[in-house]
């Protein structure tokens, strides 16, 4: 009995120091998990400041963010400034190149223009030196002007007289286009009535029209219609000394004559030209006048008919060019030239003469 007893004493012993055991292993745990829950308090606390510094870092970044961005916009503003200012300089160099090349091409062609220019008044003076001078005109007809304004440095009109015998005769002439073409023509015509008056000593007017047209549709090779139409309009006034009268052959050109009366009366001349080849029968025909002391004779280009200008911006005419001649007779001759220049000075105002301009007058 005792020894049973004993048994349970020691059992119980054993059980409460496994207990025991048992307890401090469970404080040990317990202490474990306070020291875990006081670790993890802590990782908390940690997790809360790293989260709180992330936040920070989030604000952080996004400031930079909208930095970054708010430089990428001024960088792209310099961008495209830059990109406008290399088109500039791109602009501005190709513009410079051209003006290079243009300054270049300017000069060539100032060049070329100035040898141009001089070869034209070359060609001025030999068509002056052609024309017959003032003394040798006057000593012919001493009573006489002219107006003569070529469109250009040179032109297609032209004047010549020379006296044969008792006869003196005025040529007026009008050729077809002006500037250098008109001029060349002048240089044939002119030398072929050297030719015809001078040697071959033809003083009829229409015989005189007849043999130029002759002798131009020959020099020029007109044999057809198809082929060069270069002409001459032209008037050729005679005064026969012996005869006392004034004979005028007139191609394609009007003349007007003035009376003691002083009313101009403007005369048709025949419908042909000199020279083209498209009227091959042409029939020049004289028209004879008795001299009178004090008459006057005027012969004129289309150039002066055909300008443009006035109120209305319209041609002269024939009828207005008639009407201008009358009403400058009361005026001496030479006068007579002043008061027409001036007259188509203010005719034409700000227009361009558009052709050649011849205008002889004459007084018997």
């Amino acid at each position: 009995m005792e020894f049973t007893l004993m048994e349970k004493s020691e059992d119980l012993i054993k059980r409460v120091q496994e207990l025991e055991s048992e307890l401090q292993d469970k404080e040990d745990q317990i202490r474990k998990l306070k020291e875990s829950e006081m670790a993890l308090a802590d990782a908390n606390v940690r997790i809360a400041e790293l989260f709180m510094d992330l936040e920070d870092a989030q604000e952080q970044i996004i400031d930079q963010k909208n930095e970054i961005q708010q430089q990428n916009e001024e960088l792209n503003e310099h961008l495209e400034e830059l990109s406008l200012i290399n088109e500039q300089l791109n602009i501005a160099q190709t513009l410079n190149e051209n003006l290079h090349r243009q300054q270049i091409q300017a000069d060539i062609i100032k060049r070329a223009h100035n040898r141009i220019l001089s070869s034209i008044h070359y060609a001025q003076n030999i068509q002056k030196s052609i024309l017959p001078s003032s003394s040798k005109i006057k000593n012919i007809f001493p009573k006489y002007f002219k107006h003569f304004i070529p469109k250009d440095l040179v032109g297609g009109d032209f004047y010549w007289v020379t006296q044969i015998g008792n006869k003196d005769i005025l040529i007026v002439g009008d050729c077809t286009g002006h500037g250098v073409p008109g001029a060349f023509m002048t240089l044939i015509g002119i030398s072929l009535i050297e030719r015809i008056v001078n040697v071959l000593k033809v003083t009829d007017p229409s015989e005189v029209l007849k043999e130029l047209n002759k002798l131009i549709n020959q020099l020029l090779v007109q044999k057809n219609i198809d082929c060069n139409r270069d002409s001459i309009d032209m008037s050729i006034f005679v005064l026969d000394k012996t005869t006392n009268k004034v004979i005028i052959s007139s191609a394609k050109r009007n003349f007007i004559r003035v009376g003691k009366d002083r009313f101009a009366e403007q005369i048709k001349g025949c419908r042909f030209t000199v020279g083209d080849f498209s009227e091959t029968e042409k029939v020049f025909v004289n028209q004879e006048f008795d001299v009178n002391k004090g008459d006057r004779y005027y012969f004129y280009s289309d150039g002066l008919t055909d300008q443009f200008g006035g109120p209305k911006n319209k041609k002269i005419g024939n009828k207005n060019f008639k009407n201008l001649i009358e009403s400058i007779q009361n005026e001496q001759l030479f006068s007579q030239q002043i008061s027409i220049e001036n007259y188509y000075t203010e005719w034409m105002k700000d227009e361009v003469q558009i052709d050649d301009m011849v205008l002889f007058g004459i007084e018997l």
